[in-house]
């Protein structure tokens, strides 16, 4: 979850699952969503930056404005996956998980293009059974059914889900028929290190019978589930923008594992990082916080090409 910062109290309270202090940020990084601080040690980045700031994550002045933002940022997102080409035909649905009532979220209505999203053409699903409680477009049965359960079983807090991403990726897909979870070749399929589980393929989805049955097997300890025959499903812990990271990421690994799958010849051994460099690799690079920030420079293009269009 990001924070709601209180202009009223200089404690550090609780809020739901939000954290709400005070907190002296500089919002000119890039974009009024990369804030940035001269309180060096009070950033998740302090010891993979340098110079005399740091980023951190954004504050909100109310829940209200922390809506705005995470519908502006689910909208850039859609567009951000647009321009990756993995938007395909109607199918595909992203969300997050809206901060004034977290039993609801926010979700993408079906056959919008993903290149033209508003923040307005989104529509807000109860997570308790997935029907829609604002909005009038229609939105994909299975993403009501899957998003719902996911949020309902996985609640919120450092083990919850603030947002899902699922589209159709070739090179996810391509590997989601393999049975397996990718191997640690490189620093970036180390960020998925035990965090990738394998879901079985059920067919289409239209009930929450589905949804149920892949939240179950995604448990409280993943970011990545892998439906066989099908593609990938993200999860981000604190943002929209991290669990966009993780899928994008995730495509990426996927082909470089098939072309290194398709290299090899059979005498060649797989040749994967060792348990010490997968952690601390892991530890960097895994986290929730660099998967929300490693989406920065991507939502500072996308906003340009925009133009403010996706904020309206």
């Amino acid at each position: 979850m990001l924070r709601t910062t209180s202009t009223n109290s200089s404690r550090t309270e609780t809020h739901g699952t939000l954290k709400l202090r005070p907190s002296a940020v500089q919002n000119s990084l890039a974009t009024s969503g990369f804030p940035i601080t001269t309180d060096l040690t009070s950033s998740p980045f302090y010891d993979v930056q340098t110079g005399p700031t740091r980023v951190v994550l954004p504050t909100f002045t109310s829940l209200e404005e922390e809506r705005r933002y995470r519908k502006e940022h689910l909208a850039l997102v859609f567009r951000i996956l647009h321009r990756f080409k993995l938007a395909e035909g109607i199918a595909g649905h992203c969300s997050v998980r809206d901060p004034i009532e977290p039993n609801t979220f926010w979700v993408n209505p079906q056959g919008k293009s993903f290149s033209l999203m508003k923040q307005s053409d989104l529509v807000r699903c109860s997570a308790e059974d997935g029907h829609m409680v604002e909005g009038v477009a229609p939105t994909d049965a299975s993403a009501s059914s899957i998003h719902s359960q996911l949020y309902k079983s996985l609640g919120r807090g450092p083990e919850g889900i603030e947002a899902i991403v699922h589209v159709h990726g070739p090179h996810t897909k391509a590997f989601s028929s393999l049975g397996r979870t990718l191997d640690m070749i490189s620093q970036d399929a180390c960020a998925y290190h035990d965090e990738q589980v394998l879901v079985s393929f059920g067919g289409a989805v239209f009930d929450n019978r589905e949804g149920e049955r892949i939240a179950s097997a995604v448990g409280k300890d993943k970011k990545i589930a892998i439906l066989q025959n099908h593609g990938i499903i993200s999860l981000g812990r604190l943002s929209i923008d991290e669990a966009a990271w993780w899928q994008i990421n995730f495509e990426m690994c996927c082909h470089a594992q098939l072309l290194a799958d398709a290299a090899r010849r059979p005498t060649d051994p797989v040749v994967e990082a060792g348990p010490e460099e997968i952690a601390s690799t892991k530890r960097e690079m895994g986290s929730s916080e660099m998967g929300w920030f490693s989406l920065a420079a991507y939502i500072e293009e996308e906003e340009y090409h925009s133009g403010g269009r996706h904020s309206f």
